[in-house]
């Protein structure tokens, strides 16, 4: 970020994820806020177009590019830094003039699914436009892992083709590699799968009975329920009548003839009847309050009965639940040790097959060596015989000529 913002007061924070989850897959999350501390100007416009990027004088012209540059330039540098002689490219394999199909990515959630659950399978999804995508048609039935698995295979079969010898050799022992290590993976995924499979059928097992356990105590709660208040309901209905008994009573006391002449007569009278019926509406509201606690009560305790006696064989399974659980997580993380061990011994194979990969490539290197001097000195040698050759037939050819001369004078002689 000090590369990228050239030292100005850009504001940004960072995340990094290489622990836990992300311990396979360590990256970083930045949030960077465009504006200067000081001016409050934007000073990276990361989303500005390449036109205006170019306006303003800033490089890339897209920002995307520029940063993946930048990027490139500060990543190679830390790892030279580091000792590491590993670098990035962020070029493209054609543009780099690498001659070997690009995998896609593969997410955490799909590597997860594929890993602990079963083998993913691709349906069609609406997009937000409303756009149906055919993924099926797309993969052709294949996983991600297994398309890039046939990328690799048809990158090595590539390879082991070629014209070079090294790089033939090298590339059936990876294609010998991958083989074994999809064995094992697909072992090791198996067994995964299965665990995977094991707890959540002990987890929906408990479940289940947790479910039935809270059906049942619903179900008992709205009996008992249901009987209190068909007991109250004839507490209320008897209540009912004696109250309309007796404010029938009150009202013909105090209808009668004489009743209604004391009223007039007396303002005493009239204040005393009047009391007397606030007495006996306050007294009936009470009496109907007494009934309607002494329901709710009757009603709390036959819930809190069945709550009570439920609620306890609920935490009991789901205590059994929890230790079921834990000893198949112990047994699975024996497991998943068990499986990095395999891991390693594979490994541990894989360095034992690259050294004699690599001893059967420097013994061809030497007898290419030799074959090729071999070559060489056989191609020379012919030609050093064929001057012998030509130095003997000279010397042949001129002691045929001296004993020709010589016969000739003999003749002569005679």
């Amino acid at each position: 970020m000090a590369d990228l913002t050239g030292g100005r007061q850009v504001p940004w924070f960072a995340c990094i994820h290489q622990s836990g989850k992300d311990a396979d897959n360590p990256h970083v999350h930045i949030d960077v806020h465009d504006r200067e501390i000081g001016t409050g100007k934007r000073v990276l416009r990361l989303s500005d177009s390449a036109r205006d990027r170019i306006k303003a004088g800033l490089p890339g012209p897209k920002a995307v590019v520029w940063i993946r540059e930048r990027w490139e330039a500060v990543c190679n540098e830390a790892l030279a830094t580091a000792g590491h002689d590993i670098r990035i490219d962020r070029r493209t394999l054609d543009a780099q003039g690498i001659d070997r199909a690009p995998t896609i990515h593969e997410g955490p959630r799909a590597s997860h699914i594929n890993d602990n659950v079963k083998r993913p399978r691709s349906k069609k999804k609406v997009n937000g436009v409303g756009r149906v995508i055919d993924y099926p048609s797309i993969d052709k039935g294949m996983t991600r892992r297994e398309f890039n698995a046939q990328i690799i295979d048809l990158n090595l079969e590539r390879a082991a083709r070629g014209g070079d010898p090294e790089t033939a050799a090298w590339a059936q022992f990876e294609r010998r590699q991958a083989e074994e290590d999809r064995r094992l993976e697909k072992q090791i995924k198996a067994e995964a799968r299965s665990r995977t499979a094991e707890a959540r059928t002990t987890s929906a097992t408990y479940t289940a009975q947790q479910r039935r356990l809270r059906a049942e105590h619903r179900l008992k709660a709205r009996e008992a329920a249901k009987k209190v208040q068909n007991s109250f309901a004839k507490r209320r209905e008897e209540l009912r009548l004696k109250q309309d008994a007796e404010r029938q009573a009150l009202r013909k006391s105090q209808k009668g003839l004489l009743a209604r002449i004391a009223r007039r007569l007396s303002r005493t009278v009239r204040t005393r009847h009047l009391e007397t019926r606030v007495r006996q509406v306050e007294a009936h509201r009470e009496q109907r309050k007494l009934v309607s606690r002494a329901y709710q009560a009757a009603l709390t305790q036959a819930k809190e009965e069945f709550a009570e006696r439920y609620t306890l064989q609920i935490e009991e399974v789901e205590e059994k639940r929890a230790a079921h659980l834990d000893v198949l997580r112990e047994q699975h993380e024996q497991a998943q040790a068990f499986a990095d061990v395999q891991r390693q011994q594979r490994e541990a194979e894989r360095e034992q097959e690259r050294a004699v990969t690599e001893r059967k490539i420097a013994q061809w290197r030497q007898e290419h060596r030799a074959a090729a001097a071999f070559k060489d000195s056989t191609s020379r040698t012919p030609a050093r015989s064929d001057a012998i050759a030509r130095a003997i037939d000279k010397v042949k050819q001129k002691e045929e000529e001296e004993r020709r001369g010589r016969g000739k004078g003999q003749g002569r002689e005679r």
